[in-house]
């Protein structure tokens, strides 16, 4: 199923069961992003190649085997990957490079840029490339570019990691799975729509150069030059006369964590107010314990958080193979549970939360 948010297009092409991966593509630049590096065979090669950034929430076999598959389509192409993910990202990266042979390869022709976040939201940024055998290495990050215009960059322990070419923002908050393990948030710069008499206006056709104007202004690339019916326009005056803006709707990604106090309190801090959320509910509710156990959401558990973070959209995927014969059974009770849960006003949801955390003992 393909869903549009904030000019994303969504698509998690293994379904409710298979391993954990989100396809996402900018509708303004044509880039992808993945969310998780589960088995990319539901991928064509063509989608594979618009992806330069993954982000990753964990290193388990299911959230990660699919950088074979990344890898593999890309290294003819001599184009340069950026991953982020929580602590020891860059060790598990070196080890899968350095478990194949590479004696033919052309200097530069592999280069991955990894960011690493920690629990206290500090970025730490190594490239690992052929040039230097895959030993990872330290680089200085460049700082995601942040305007006026958007939404403020998140506090700590919360942090910004990436953006896309045409703004977006990934915001990341690393929450507790028995390991670390990353959250994150697709936060959209603020977006610009075409005015309805704005063409008729100017006297101006449509054309290309409307999406060219949408990303100059997502870039801050104000000064920018269009020459237009014999006439030369900063990408600023002619947004003005053509473009209105409109606010960002984040997306958030969730996956593999405790329902703790600490991950809960963590989330609401950093991802309070987006419009979707993406989660895992790898157990129904009456399989709580298994959950706990197994240091996974249960259904009522992610429809709690989506409706704390003020979201107006819950989806859900990554459910236990337990339920392979009832997953439709296992979305709609999850379905459900947000229907309940995101009508409540705040003082009846805090209550909610506060007893499941009692009946999990986190």
């Amino acid at each position: 199923m393909t869903r549009t948010s904030h000019f994303i297009e969504t698509r998690i092409p293994n379904g409710p069961l298979g391993d954990p991966m989100v396809y996402c593509l900018s509708q303004r630049s044509g880039e992808a992003l993945l969310l998780d590096l589960g088995d990319l065979g539901n991928l064509g090669n063509k989608e594979i190649l618009k992806v330069r950034r993954v982000a990753v929430s964990h290193t388990h076999l299911d959230h990660f085997i699919g950088f074979d598959r990344l890898l593999r389509v890309n290294v003819p192409h001599f184009k340069p990957l950026e991953l982020c993910g929580p602590p020891g990202l860059s060790r598990n990266v070196q080890g899968k490079m350095q478990g194949y042979c590479w004696n033919l390869l052309e200097p530069g022709q592999i280069r991955i840029l990894i960011h690493e976040i920690d629990q206290d939201g500090h970025v730490t940024s190594t490239m690992i490339d052929n040039d230097h055998g895959f030993v990872p290495y330290p680089v200085d990050r460049n700082p995601v570019q942040i305007s006026a215009d958007d939404p403020p960059a998140p506090a700590r322990p919360a942090a910004c990691v990436m953006s896309l070419v045409d703004g977006t923002r990934i915001e990341a908050v690393t929450l507790d799975h028995g390991t670390p393990v990353c959250a994150y948030l697709l936060q959209s710069p603020v977006r610009y729509h075409v005015k309805e008499d704005g063409l008729a206006t100017l006297g101006i056709p449509a054309g290309p150069w409307i999406r060219e104007l949408q990303i100059a202004m997502a870039n801050k690339h104000v000064a920018q030059e269009f020459n237009l019916a014999g006439q030369v326009w900063s990408a600023g005056e002619l947004a003005g006369k053509v473009l209105a803006r409109v606010a960002s709707r984040p997306l958030a990604y969730l996956t593999d964590f405790i329902f703790s106090r600490q991950n809960v309190t963590r989330l609401s801090d950093a991802f309070y107010g987006v419009e979707k959320v993406i989660c895992e509910t790898n157990y129904r509710d009456e399989d709580r314990d298994r959950a706990t156990s197994k240091k996974h959401l249960t259904t009522r558990q992610a429809a709690l958080i989506a409706a704390a973070l003020g979201a107006r959209e819950l989806e859900t995927f990554h459910v236990s193979n337990l339920y392979t014969d009832r997953v439709d059974l296992a979305q709609g009770e999850a379905a459900d549970f947000f229907s309940l849960f995101k009508e409540m006003e705040k003082e009846t949801l805090d209550r909610e939360i506060e007893g499941e955390f009692k009946l999990t003992g986190a």
